[in-house]
């Protein structure tokens, strides 16, 4: 009982400082890998937090039921007389609507998510399959050429993924150039960062009153564009690589992660600027711990309670 009372806390504590925390540590993008691990993780946290406090309770039940004087049989025989009737109608009502209510909000997250990531991955492989029949191949594995007026490279997810490049950002982007950003959405292939932004928007969907789904949603979005900005400067020089995001600034379809959709200019200062040592070090342990604690924390307090070290109710 106190395990999901801690959870429920944890939660909430997440809830209203994880996006302050958690947006001044990776701000600058020092570690962009490990930023987009901290958000999974304040994300993930929280909503295992929630089932793991809603399954204690429920053992909790099953488990001190038989203790007379136990808090937890006291207030469930309480609820069970007063759905019974025993209160009066009105009292019974309550009690039953409030029940129906919790229920059906339940039932309408889960199926309200499921349908958000089943239409957004439905849109990406249509939409992939669609650039298939319409585009041209290139030499290079599933990277296709569509005519369009607009300077633009974009990776959607499908079976396989694809690589879009348009034939006005070919027409501007020099050899060097392009085989930059198409090294940039090659490793949003490898990473499966369709994939994690599908789930991501999916969830924030779901719960668009917290702040924290929402700035997840953004911020790894971000952070991800920085991962691929990193593999294909690696490969193909910074320079290169600027060129081509400042060539190609527009917008992609909903569902595609494309070079230069997110944060263009703060992303070239970055690859352009030398960080300051010590706000990278601090980055990176800061970023460290709260990807570290976001994963602890429930899991502690679970195995707390199961040892019997944390007093029962």
């Amino acid at each position: 009982m106190n395990a999901a009372a801690g959870l429920l806390a944890y939660g909430a504590a997440v809830l209203a400082f994880g996006p302050s925390v958690l947006g001044r540590l990776s701000r600058a993008g020092h570690a962009p890998r490990i930023g987009v691990a901290a958000w999974l993780g304040a994300v993930a946290s929280v909503l295992v937090a929630w089932l793991a406090a809603a399954i204690l309770l429920a053992v909790s039940v099953a488990t001190h039921w038989g203790r007379h004087n136990s808090l937890v049989r006291c207030c469930v025989e309480v609820l069970c007389r007063l759905a019974a009737g025993e209160a009066g109608r009105y009292a019974q009502s309550g009690v039953l609507a409030g029940l129906g209510v919790v229920l059906a909000g339940v039932v309408y997250l889960v199926v309200r998510g499921g349908r958000t990531i089943v239409r957004l991955r439905g849109h990406a492989r249509a939409h992939a399959q669609a650039v298939r029949l319409v585009g041209h191949p290139t030499d290079l594995p599933d990277v296709y050429v569509v005519d369009a007026p607009e300077r633009t490279a974009y990776c959607v997810a499908g079976r396989p993924p694809t690589i879009v490049v348009t034939s006005a950002a070919v027409a501007v982007l020099d050899r060097h150039e392009l085989a930059a950003v198409i090294a940039h959405e090659r490793a949003h292939v490898a990473g499966h960062h369709p994939a994690v932004m599908t789930i991501l928007r999916g969830v924030a969907t779901v719960f668009s009153r917290l702040t924290l789904m929402n700035q997840a949603a953004t911020e790894v979005s971000r952070l991800l564009e920085m991962c691929a900005d990193d593999a294909a400067a690696r490969c193909h020089g910074r320079h290169a690589l600027v060129g081509g995001l400042l060539a190609l600034v527009a917008a992609v379809p909903a569902g595609a992660l494309g070079a230069a959709d997110v944060a263009v200019l703060s992303r070239a200062q970055r690859l352009l600027s030398r960080p300051e040592p010590g706000g990278r070090v601090t980055a990176q342990v800061g970023l460290a711990a709260a990807a570290t604690a976001f994963l602890l924390t429930p899991a502690s307090l679970v195995v707390l309670d199961i040892a019997g070290l944390l007093p029962c109710i």
